[in-house]
């Protein structure tokens, strides 16, 4: 796919449900309690279960694969700030746009948005070229 400056693209996620919070902090060793622990998280100070960053950012890489195709996270820097946080069944959309496209590099901004517009999630992807092989040898 050829991009270019000004492109944007969305994906609602599925709501996330506790199970899904024990699945990946399972999976990713992300097991604190204010994910996994209802209980416990009622009574810290986020006032009950919060869902893991990574796992509202999953989808960014999601749609990055389908965008910038193969390959793409291996010359890819990715920079995340985490804003607010999400909890179990809120719906949460992620919007990306590309900021610069050139050739194969290009510089794209992210956003996981609430239904109300609150950012929880923002960041860059910026892409590097293809490293070429020297084949003057």
């Amino acid at each position: 796919m050829q991009l270019k400056a000004g492109d944007k693209f969305s994906s609602r996620l599925r709501p996330a449900r506790q199970e899904d919070l024990n699945r990946f902090g399972a999976l990713h060793g992300t097991t604190g309690k204010t994910h996994t622990d209802p209980e416990y998280a009622r009574s810290s100070v986020f006032g009950g279960v919060i869902v893991q960053g990574a796992l509202v950012m999953a989808p960014v890489f999601d749609i990055c694969g389908e965008i910038l195709g193969p390959g793409w996270l291996e010359r890819s820097e990715v920079e995340a700030k985490f804003v607010a946080f999400t909890r179990p069944g809120d719906v949460v959309t992620v919007e990306i746009e590309v900021m610069r496209a050139q050739g194969q590099e290009a510089e794209l901004a992210y956003a996981c948005l609430l239904p109300d517009g609150k950012k929880v999630q923002v960041g860059t992807v910026s892409v590097r070229a293809p490293a070429t092989e020297d084949t003057s040898a």
